[in-house]
């Protein structure tokens, strides 16, 4: 083949990606529809872990599973100054010091006992749900994705999830809590629908990087379809209202995306190959507490019962899912 025959091919093939790029950009589902929230990301957002100072005239002392305070006389006490307190104040100083020891000791064996840092029981006698609540307040977070794309038989997903969005609370962290339950319980009854998925887990990580991973994901994932059907999110609610439109290929499968940052990990979280292992990764996504989820995105595409999805479209557009 000549060096002209092969120019006039390349010319050729380059006309024909102009011409089919569009076409190819509008393939695969138009519509979608989102909700979730990010409450728990601002309740934990005042947290620093530089210790915090204390100003003023009150002295304070932080021990064991409480606080007590040690009241020093002296410092123009009685009208004596530091160096003039006398043998009474001098024996109550001792006593004092003293009794602060000794809280310290307690303290220390109580720990000991329980197992110390990293054991198995709690640290300076605290209870095991506190422990966890200050592990959290360390700041440490974790983002998890679930992607499934389910067959013909769970269409009727798009209308309960479009529910969920319209009658749940974003609004509070049990708000959410309940809706990523319901969520999840939905594709457990479904499971045995699901054809593609993948799973994917990210952290520890701080909370300002962990909530900027999920929005990122986030937006990825609703920025794959047009149109918005709706999007509920913080109580916040908006519905498109554009005309909906016919897609010129049947209407295969469903993508739903589970998206949530956690303040612990998930033990079952990993890569999903069998239908068990998905039963027991949605299972423990919705036993995820209030008081341990930071956010939670649910997306799903498409939205319109007209729309369209084929195993092609998923294939090109959501290329890291995998045949379960």
């Amino acid at each position: 083949m000549t060096v002209r025959r092969i120019s006039r091919w390349l010319r050729v093939l380059a006309l024909a990606l102009v011409v089919l790029m569009p076409a190819l950009a509008l393939a695969g589902p138009r519509s979608g529809g989102s909700f979730g929230g990010r409450l728990g990301f601002r309740s934990s957002g005042g947290y620093s872990s530089a210790p915090r100072s204390y100003s003023g005239g009150g002295n304070y002392y932080g021990g064991g599973s409480g606080s007590h305070f040690i009241f020093m006389p002296g410092w123009g006490w009685g009208g004596m100054g530091y160096g003039g307190m006398g043998l009474f104040g001098t024996l109550f100083v001792l006593v004092a010091v003293g009794i602060g020891a000794s809280m310290l000791m307690r303290a220390v064996r109580a720990g000991r006992r329980a197992g110390g840092p990293g054991g198995a029981g709690s640290y300076w006698g605290m209870p095991d749900q506190e422990e966890a609540e200050a592990a959290a307040v360390q700041g440490r977070a974790y983002v998890y994705k679930l992607q499934l794309a389910l067959g013909r038989s769970a269409r009727s997903i798009q209308d309960r999830l479009a529910d969920f969005a319209a009658k749940g609370d974003t609004t509070s962290e049990a708000g959410l809590a309940a809706l990523l339950q319901q969520s999840a319980l939905e594709l457990l009854r479904n499971k045995d629908s699901v054809r593609y998925a993948a799973a994917d887990a990210r952290g520890p990580m701080s909370l300002t990087n962990a909530e900027t991973a999920m929005n990122a994901v986030s937006l990825a994932e609703r920025s794959r379809f047009q149109i918005e059907r709706v999007r509920v999110a913080d109580g916040r609610s908006s519905r498109s209202d554009a005309p909906a439109e016919e897609g010129k290929e049947a209407l295969e499968l469903v993508v739903v995306t589970l998206v949530t940052s956690t303040r612990t990990p998930l033990g079952q979280f990993k890569a999903v190959g069998t239908v068990d292992e998905l039963a027991a990764l949605l299972s423990e996504l919705g036993g995820v507490p209030p008081s341990g989820l930071l956010g939670l995105e649910v997306v799903w595409t498409p939205a319109d019962a007209n729309d369209s999805m084929t195993e092609t479209d998923v294939m090109t557009t959501y290329p890291e899912l995998r045949s379960l």
